[in-house]
């Protein structure tokens, strides 16, 4: 009697034990990951060099099909497949002195000192509806909000491009000048932490359709020359 209540005890034990690892286990991969999740993304942000992909954006009922190559830190190169004809063939060249935006549409080219301020060149850059500047900037401006504590929950896991993605949703802050304020869902490359989409409170939707992590591009991809007899309007960031 006493052996089978022993084993009784035994059994329960072993059972309770089975069922506080499971609850640790989705405790870790659930709640836990909540307060490391900065040092998760920066480790793994930090192993992209470049990017290369094609993508779709949609903002305010418009969807561009875009080329992407990105060099981090700092270079990045857009082009427009498809799209409204304003857009179409529309370029955007980053390097860490300055951005180009040329539209075919105008026959015209947009150039912005990068070094005088970021802030007035994210204006001048985002309102041409390209997006390059925040196509640059997503990655980082997603860990900067992280790190200032912004509340986050991760999800379940999709496949984007091919590759195995991690949803995240936030609630971006007010005060918080990285990122519009309210709701923003980002679906982060498992291996980089790197945005395979997103969907901000703004309406702007990005998906990747194709992409490639750390092959090398040519340097040239990020020279811009404007097509003989462009205009060029050269704009001055406020001080």
């Amino acid at each position: 009697m006493r052996s089978s209540t022993r084993n009784r005890i035994l059994a329960s034990s072993a059972l309770l034990l089975v069922v506080a690892l499971a609850v640790y286990g989705w405790w870790t991969s659930q709640g836990a990951p909540s307060a490391r999740l900065p040092d998760e993304v920066a480790r793994e942000l930090a192993r992209v060099t470049t990017v290369q992909g094609r993508l779709d954006i949609t903002f305010q009922g418009v969807t561009l099909e875009q080329e992407l190559w990105a060099q981090r830190p700092g270079y990045l190169r857009t082009e427009t497949e498809q799209g409204p004809s304003a857009f179409a063939g529309t370029l955007v060249v980053l390097t860490p002195e300055e951005g180009w935006v040329y539209s075919p549409a105008l026959y015209m080219a947009t150039v912005v000192d990068r070094r005088a301020a970021a802030s007035q060149e994210d204006v001048e850059l985002e309102a041409n509806n390209v997006m390059g500047s925040i196509l640059e900037r997503m990655p980082d401006r997603i860990l900067d909000s992280l790190r200032r504590g912004t509340p986050s929950h991760r999800s379940e896991r999709s496949e984007i491009a091919g590759r195995a993605a991690v949803r995240l949703d936030l609630v971006i802050a007010n005060d918080d000048p990285t990122l519009p304020a309210g709701p923003l869902t980002v679906w982060l490359d498992e291996q980089y932490s790197y945005p395979l989409a997103w969907r901000d409170s703004q309406g702007r939707e990005l998906r990747f359709r194709s992409i490639a992590f750390n092959a090398e591009i040519d340097p040239a991809t990020f020279v811009f020359h404007p097509p003989p007899g462009a205009s060029v309007r050269r704009v001055t960031p406020a001080p």
